[in-house]
């Protein structure tokens, strides 16, 4: 049964996905295709001499790979600026992204627009699939499946709902609660140790979500924590965008509370199975002492993957500390932000150690007697 209902999830996970990709390839209205270049075949450096910030121009020869060009060499043109954050470091033999402009004679016209990362993604993820089935094998492999349906479920349920006005706190918090129990399930099966663990999990993201939204409005977020957020207001309309900071604590913490809960619950359903005639008390107390090891390392996960992702700001802002005083710093909505991310989800993660204990001292003992 178990491996009938895991087959079932693979083909349906595996559907979704190849569902959205096709339905993203349909509705791109731009056209941009695969090309390879050659060779550099030129460079023109006279009548630019920085007009327009362009410092020459190269030429490459390239090979379209797809589309109805497909195998046809051309000649195409990249200009070099000056300033070199502007510019796109093309190699001989390095796959590139060119964008396909239709003339109206029905002549094409094609620009290099970035290097193609593709292949390098595919890498990467592959390393780290053959990885996790070589070390964890059968589970492995279920871990995969989890994440798989994971992102499914952000890209097709919560994204969407969002961009239709839903409440980003409460689509989130459902899709924690679905995500959570699918996840471990999966690595558990149906058991009380895994119920256990999705409820401790759940309580944990929860109360993160609810901390974070108090004090977003408290400190009157208004949610575009970010130059780009502000470029594209005009998009953002009709979604409630105060909320997404506390959305994105829930979706964010949901992964290291869900750990710690696991971590929890399955010590002590090892300690419960050693010594049958344990009281609530001593599952109480020992599911606190393993929580208290657990809590020193996983608050400095969530802290330092949110300073991680944040580095480049953070660089910003320290480079700028001259001119800026700490209470300037300190109110700029994205430093906001992130400090309610942080600590919101690590709050979460230590209201999730009593829980998971607690519900184990009750739930466990509950079937001894």
């Amino acid at each position: 049964m178990k491996n009938l209902l895991l087959l079932f999830l693979i083909i349906f996970s595996t559907g979704i996905l190849a569902q959205e990709i096709e339905n993203n390839e349909k509705q791109t209205q731009e056209e941009y295709i695969k090309g390879r270049i050659l060779y550099l075949e030129s460079t023109k450096k006279s009548g630019y001499n920085g007009q327009d910030g362009i410092k020459e121009i190269e030429e490459y020869r390239v090979r379209i790979l797809e589309g109805e060009d497909e195998n046809k060499e051309i000649l195409i043109q990249s200009p070099v600026y000056l300033e070199k954050a502007y510019n796109i470091f093309i190699r001989e033999n390095e796959n590139v992204v060119l964008y396909k402009e239709h003339g109206e004679l029905g002549d094409n016209t094609y620009y290099i627009v970035d290097i193609d990362k593709r292949d390098s993604i595919f890498l990467i993820v592959g390393i780290f699939v053959l990885l996790t089935v070589i070390i964890a094998r059968y589970k492995g492999i279920k871990a995969i499946l989890s994440l798989v349906i994971v992102v499914g479920i952000i890209y097709n349920i919560f994204l969407p709902m969002i961009s239709n006005g839903y409440s980003p706190i409460l689509i989130s918090t459902l899709c924690a609660l679905l995500c959570s129990t699918i996840t471990i399930f999966l690595t558990t099966g149906f058991s009380q140790k895994g119920l256990v663990a999705i409820l401790g999990a759940v309580s944990g993201v929860v109360i993160a979500g609810i901390v974070s939204m108090y004090f977003s409005y408290k400190m009157a977020m208004t949610g575009f924590v970010s130059v780009e957020a502000l470029n594209y207001s005009t998009l953002l309309q009709g979604i409630k965008i105060r909320e997404i900071i506390s959305a994105g604590v829930i979706l964010g913490s949901m992964g290291a509370v869900m750990d710690v809960s696991m971590s929890i619950s399955s010590a002590l359903t090892e300690l419960r199975k050693r010594s049958a005639d344990i009281t609530k008390k001593d599952i109480f107390e020992s599911g606190m002492r393993i929580g208290e090891d657990i809590i020193g390392t996983m608050v400095n996960t969530l802290i330092l993957a949110y300073i991680g992702s944040g580095i480049l700001s953070t660089l910003f802002i320290y480079l700028q500390k001259e001119q800026f005083p700490l209470i300037r710093i300190l109110n700029f909505e994205s430093v906001a932000a992130d400090i309610i991310r942080a600590f919101a989800g690590s709050i979460g993660i230590l209201v999730a150690v009593p829980i998971t204990s607690y519900l184990c001292c009750i739930i466990f003992t509950k079937k001894n007697s």
